[in-house]
């Protein structure tokens, strides 16, 4: 969905500056701004490429006439799906667009390293920054559902899809990378409810020396913690946005004053103790300690036993793999989907064999999979879960591919998705085109000597 995208994007660009862009009238010394564009009951204004354009100064860009008039050109198609949005009487709610907003914050956000450089660096707070995206999310959101209705019941035939990749050159399809689609069981013991007693009551111990001050935080931290994220800077995390955390540590995280020590808590990773140090609207610094209720051996042996024997059905084709995946793997991410890790950017089971390192912390997991032959489940190996407990895990390497071009045999969902945005483009153009039949149209004369993708100016009006 090319159009989409490249929707989203301006539409990040628009609120990502709000600073009120003006210029310097020469003969009357004062601020103005002007009116480029119009189409329908929707207007685009020259200050809107330069709000737009405060996105491309990270990269280094230039506003040069062909990123001016590619902005141009999708603000106009924005405010064309808007106004058609309005007449045909689309809405959103309000909580769709405090939810939006507060998304899009926390993006801003996270290229801060607190609320006060973001203050500073757009000289206005983040509540009144999220007042001023209000109306453009609204807008946003209207211009998305609007192309939702145009492009969402369509679909795409294998003929479709067989005709598309035919008439493509083939060196203008894209070069697939060395991929795998991969495969684990893992199995992680129980938590032994004695070791988590007594893990919550041995960080309870430390917790009262340090109240009673005969234990400082710090020291505590180097003795105690389990946390590498912060065990070398005395348990602390500083400007911590809401929702960092999971949300029980980001609970309590909130919960407290300044100076403050929680009650031990329990999350997925084990028992934490917080201290406050000081608050800024959204964001915390505080300090934690952390205790992971440790696993016994007698449990890892158990649990590596119990992989052994799901190897063995396996092997003897009493069972699959993708079978015995849904029935006793520990990871909720994998076991619905036999056992198979997804690619999270694209949503498909091929992993690029250079993204290996990013599924397991091991540093030798990449070079153990590569080793690995297709079609092979490899004995129990120790692991960890995502939420660093100790366990077994057996590995599946269902397909390996070499670097190539993309082909309908080894990427046929690939070349499908490539099918169905192509329909979809061509149904915006039509659409587009429809619409301005029939739409006020008018652009700067300034502005009409630009390369646009839709035809503003076959439909310009006096």
């Amino acid at each position: 969905m090319k159009h989409f995208h490249k929707l989203v994007v301006v539409a990040l660009v628009l609120v990502s500056s709000l600073a009120v862009t003006a210029f310097d009238d020469p003969k009357a010394g004062t601020l103005i701004d002007r009116i480029i564009g119009v189409v329908g009951n929707q207007i685009v204004k020259e200050s809107d490429i330069q709000d737009a354009f405060q996105t491309y100064k990270t990269e280094n860009l230039s506003l040069t006439d062909s990123l001016r008039g590619a902005i141009f050109d999708q603000l106009m198609f924005k405010k064309l799906l808007v106004s058609q949005a309005i007449h045909d009487s689309l809405d959103v709610s309000e909580s769709e667009i405090s939810g939006e907003t507060d998304r899009r914050m926390r993006i801003f956000l996270s290229q801060f390293k607190s609320e006060k450089e973001f203050t500073e660096f757009y000289g206005k707070t983040v509540d009144a920054f999220k007042f001023e995206m209000h109306d453009q999310v609204r807008e946003l959101l209207l211009a998305q559902k609007m192309q939702g209705k145009i492009t969402g019941d369509i679909t795409i035939s294998p003929a479709e899809v067989q005709a598309y990749f035919k008439a493509q050159i083939p060196d203008s399809l894209p070069f697939i990378n060395a991929q795998v689609e991969l495969g684990q069981i893992i199995l992680v013991p129980p938590v032994n409810p004695e070791m988590k007693e007594y893990t919550r009551q041995s960080l309870e111990d430390v917790r009262q020396r340090i109240l009673k001050g005969t234990l400082s935080f710090c020291d505590a931290v180097r003795l105690y913690t389990e946390d590498p994220g912060s065990k070398d800077n005395c348990g602390t995390y500083e400007n911590i946005r809401r929702g960092t955390f999971v949300p029980a540590f980001d609970a309590v995280c909130f919960s407290l004053k300044e100076g403050e020590t929680s009650q031990v808590f329990e999350t997925e990773y084990g028992f934490h103790f917080i201290q406050l140090i000081a608050r800024n609207g959204e964001e915390v610094t505080i300090r934690h300690i952390l205790k992971t209720v440790p696993t016994s051996p007698d449990d890892l042996k158990a649990c590596k036993a119990k992989l052994d024997s799901i190897l063995i059905l396996i092997r003897r084709d009493s069972t699959t793999f993708c079978k015995a995946a849904a029935k006793f793997s520990s990871d909720a991410d994998t076991k619905f989907n036999c056992g198979l890790f997804m690619n999270p950017e694209t949503g498909l089971t091929r992993i690029n064999v250079d993204e290996l390192g990013q599924l397991d912390a091991d540093p030798q997991f990449p070079l153990f999979v590569n080793q690995m032959k297709v079609g092979t489940i490899s004995s129990a190996q120790p692991a960890v879960s995502r939420d660093g407990k100790q366990g077994y895990r057996i590995l599946y390497l269902r397909s390996r591919s070499e670097p190539h071009r993309a082909n309908l045999k080894d990427d046929y969902q690939l070349i499908q998705d490539m099918a169905l945005q192509k329909k979809q483009d061509d149904a915006v153009k039509a659409w587009v085109r429809k619409r301005l039949a029939t739409t006020y149209v008018r652009v700067d004369a300034d502005y009409r000597k630009y390369h646009f993708e839709y035809p503003w100016l076959e439909f310009i009006q006096p």
